[in-house]
């Protein structure tokens, strides 16, 4: 009876094995890109209203998301917008890592300023599912 018992759960977990090992691996339904936190616009008297810029070059060879923007002094090839940015993270020079599932095609302008003097970059936006500060 010891025997039969052994037998069928040694069975049971080759054939869970079996199963488990024929699954396709799990890839996720959002994509991830790495930046680095660049500026933002001013277009709102509620600063947490506004855009901030990314940077998309952390990691060589990262596809060509955005667009490219010359600021204060420097040009940047793969730029994208966001509001999506926690406050921890909202501070030039911050590295990040984003979990996103859509960039715009076209580059979203910037309308609805309320501040005197609003400074706007028409560039693509992308959607922040997750973010994380890289250290």
């Amino acid at each position: 009876m010891l025997k039969k018992t052994i037998v069928l759960i040694t069975l049971s977990f080759l054939l869970l094995q079996f199963i488990a090992c024929n699954k396709p691996p799990y890839k996720p339904d959002y994509n991830n890109v790495k930046g680095y936190v660049i500026g933002k616009e001013t277009c709102n008297t509620d600063e947490t209203k506004d855009y901030w810029l990314i940077d998309l070059t952390y990691l060589p060879n990262t596809p060509q998301f955005g667009d490219t923007l010359f600021l204060n002094g420097q040009y940047y090839t793969n730029v994208v917008k966001t509001k999506g940015l926690t406050d921890t993270v909202k501070h030039v020079g911050k590295a990040v890592s984003i979990d996103f599932k859509t960039i715009t095609s076209d580059k979203v302008i910037t309308t609805g300023c309320n501040v005197s003097n609003p400074i706007t970059y028409d560039l693509k936006e992308i959607f922040v599912i997750n973010l994380f500060e890289i250290r």
